[in-house]
């Protein structure tokens, strides 16, 4: 029993450690959910790209260096990709708010087709912000390596990005919150994924 009491506190520490960035760019991504990023949309991004960087992780502590660190780093450029496609959209919007002749149905269309994968998006974000994690998950999975321990801390990682998610969802809708980050939340996030990006590159010449 002690040994599960163990492990779960480690894989709690592990993911609490290398995910305190994501409460943020969940909640970001959460406060646009009535635009672009749907609820479900962004839970399903987060399990994609955490369950990439913890699959990529056990490989990594049986064959070590499957996938360099900075080769994850370089994909920074993914998020400022996104973030610059986000920022163009964010000026179309306006344009399209002063245009009286774009009917509510085509708007309601654009949304719809943006929206249908945005999954890709958190998921390709979350995993371009995975260097920390594959650097702790690694040896955490070399140093536990018997079909139990790796069983119980990928379930724990897995529990904890549920938690993650309800946790952002929660502070995005919370009264003294919700207001305002919905308010500016389709603005800052362009410029968040791009500071993201431009932050992993950095780490990649470190």
């Amino acid at each position: 029993m002690s040994d599960i009491l163990t492990l779960v506190t480690i894989g709690i520490s592990a993911f609490v450690a290398t995910n305190i960035d994501d409460i943020f760019i969940l909640m970001i991504f959460f406060s646009t959910s009535s635009l672009s990023f749907p609820v479900r949309q962004v839970v399903l991004g987060q399990y994609i790209g955490i369950g990439l960087l913890v699959a990529i992780s056990a490989l990594g502590s049986f064959i070590p260096l499957v996938v360099p660190l900075q080769l994850i780093a370089l994909l920074g450029l993914v998020p400022i990709a996104i973030g610059v496609k986000k920022l163009i959209q964010v000026v179309r919007k306006k344009d399209e708010a002063s245009d009286p002749m774009q009917t509510v149905q085509e708007k309601n269309s654009r949304k719809k087709n943006r929206s249908y994968l945005s999954f890709l998006t958190v998921a390709a974000v979350t995993f371009s912000n995975g260097g920390d994690n594959i650097g702790v998950y690694v040896p955490m999975f070399a140093q536990y390596n018997t079909a139990s321990q790796f069983t119980t801390l990928v379930a724990v990682l897995m529990i904890m990005t549920a938690v993650w998610c309800a946790v952002a969802y929660y502070l995005v809708n919370h009264p003294l919150i919700a207001s305002r980050i919905r308010r500016v939340g389709h603005i800052v996030l362009p410029l968040v994924l791009i500071g993201i990006g431009i932050y992993i590159l950095a780490g990649s010449f470190v």
